[in-house]
């Protein structure tokens, strides 16, 4: 759902770019040292800046959003120009980032995921914020506080801070107000009650399901800890750890946990955004997915009848959910003036003032906490309590791992469970074939 992972080509220029920065012959040491200036100490107002900001937000409510937020940011600094580009997928992103890397011409701030993070700073490639935040245009403690703890924590790679957080989201279940009012159907409250509403609402006659669904890591991990599974992936990160003798059983039952409803007709299997469509027009009275489709949904109902969020609901270890969205990074390879010019690009995007435009604007949730609790935000929320649900969620959401060859796993647990989830394959194949293959992911780092 949110993203795939790179091409042999990509890693082996990231690889080179590595091999080249051993060596010497990396562009970075000289282009750092061009200028004498502190990259951490703010801004000369006698100087001019240009930074380089990539994101995936090619179009819609999120591109208009961030050329509203660079508008607003370089009206505050007049001899700072800010060249965003925006790419059309995060695949696409991603490879752009790792070539440019790999050339020695990174941008100086762009979007990025956990993993790809990790890979990055195992490279060289990603600048610390430490500095910055402590620097004189730094953060202070309260700000550092008002983060949501879970959201600055997802941004540091061994106890150091490298990103902070942007567009952050979370799963959630959507459902048709209207619908179950008539079916005289409350929202579930336990994953086991909302399995038998969607066999509730399912007509036999095939024309209507309770759910339209995109079997993926996201739902599967989701499952796999509301059932009692702990960690995904070892400490070390070599080994899938949710195929460990205690997570094993948990792992299998969240790969066959759906089967028996697609069988039924209760869950209808499709691929991309179809289940959007299938929601809209109401062939579907469920669906799972981030909070960032609640736009998407609303735009294309148009009022046509009342549809909610609501966290997903608790299985027998508990209530969880996938935290989405990317964070932001700054890279090495920049002059320090580039570097300062960044630094306070990022400080505005992730200020309280920019999250609330932010929220308001793209539906993403808040980052601060002081952006939830805000008079903007909660006149927003009284209007739409629905959207209370993604923050309502953070307390217990998380991410698989920040480990890098989990992008590979991510693709081979979702093709195991989509195999098991249609009965392509037997529970016990799929979850051998899935272990191995991200066993093996994982060992080759």
């Amino acid at each position: 759902m949110r993203r795939n992972w790179l091409s042999v080509t990509s890693l082996f220029a990231l690889a080179m770019m590595m091999f080249l920065s051993a060596c010497g012959g990396s562009s970075s040491s000289t282009s750092s040292s061009s200028s004498s200036s502190s990259s951490t100490g703010g801004l000369d107002a006698s100087k001019k800046y240009t930074v380089s900001f990539w994101d995936a937000f090619p179009t819609g409510a999120n591109k208009k959003t961030v050329d509203a937020l660079v508008t607003q940011y370089e009206q505050l600094h007049p001899n700072v120009t800010v060249t965003v580009q925006a790419y059309d997928s995060y695949t696409t992103l991603k490879t752009k980032i790792t070539a440019g890397i790999a050339a020695g011409k990174p941008p100086a701030i762009a979007q990025v995921y956990e993993e790809w993070a990790t890979q990055y700073q195992q490279a060289g490639a990603l600048l610390s914020l430490q500095p910055f935040i402590s620097g004189k245009d730094g953060l202070s403690q309260s700000d550092l506080s008002d983060f949501y703890p879970v959201m600055l924590k997802d941004g540091q790679i061994n106890g150091t801070q490298y990103m902070l957080p942007f567009n952050k989201s979370d799963v959630v279940l959507y459902y048709n107000v209207d619908a179950l009012q008539k079916l005289g159907i409350t929202p579930p409250t336990s994953i086991k009650e909302l399995e038998s509403d969607l066999t509730k609402v399912t007509k036999s006659d095939g024309s209507r399901w309770g759910l339209s669904y995109v079997p993926d890591v996201d739902g599967w991990s989701i499952l796999y800890k509301a059932l009692g599974g702990t960690d995904f992936v070892s400490s070390d990160g070599k080994t899938a750890n949710f195929a460990s003798s205690t997570n094993a059983p948990y792992a299998k039952q969240a790969l066959g946990e759906l089967a028996p409803l697609v069988k039924a007709g209760a869950i209808h299997i499709v691929k991309g955004f179809s289940w959007e469509n299938d929601f809209d027009s109401q062939k579907s009275l469920f669906a799972l997915s981030s909070i960032a489709s609640y736009p998407f949904l609303k735009s294309a109902i148009n009022g046509a009848f009342q549809f909610n969020e609501m966290p997903i609901p608790a299985g027998p270890a508990g209530q969880f959910t996938v935290m989405y969205g990317t964070n932001l990074a700054l890279f090495s390879g920049l002059d320090n003036d580039t570097q300062a010019a960044a630094w306070s690009f990022m400080k505005f995007l992730t200020s309280a003032q920019a999250n609330s435009a932010f929220v308001l604007g793209t539906g993403y949730m808040p980052t601060r906490q002081s952006v939830f609790s805000g008079t903007t935000l909660q006149d927003y929320y009284a209007k739409t309590p629905a959207r209370k649900a993604g923050p309502q969620s953070l307390s217990f959401s998380f991410v698989a791992s920040a480990v890098p060859a989990w992008d590979q796993c991510r693709n081979i647990i979702s093709d195991a469970f989509v195999s098991a989830s249609t009965g392509q394959s037997a529970v016990d194949a799929a979850f051998s074939k899935m272990t191995q293959s991200c066993n093996s992911a994982l060992a080759q780092g």
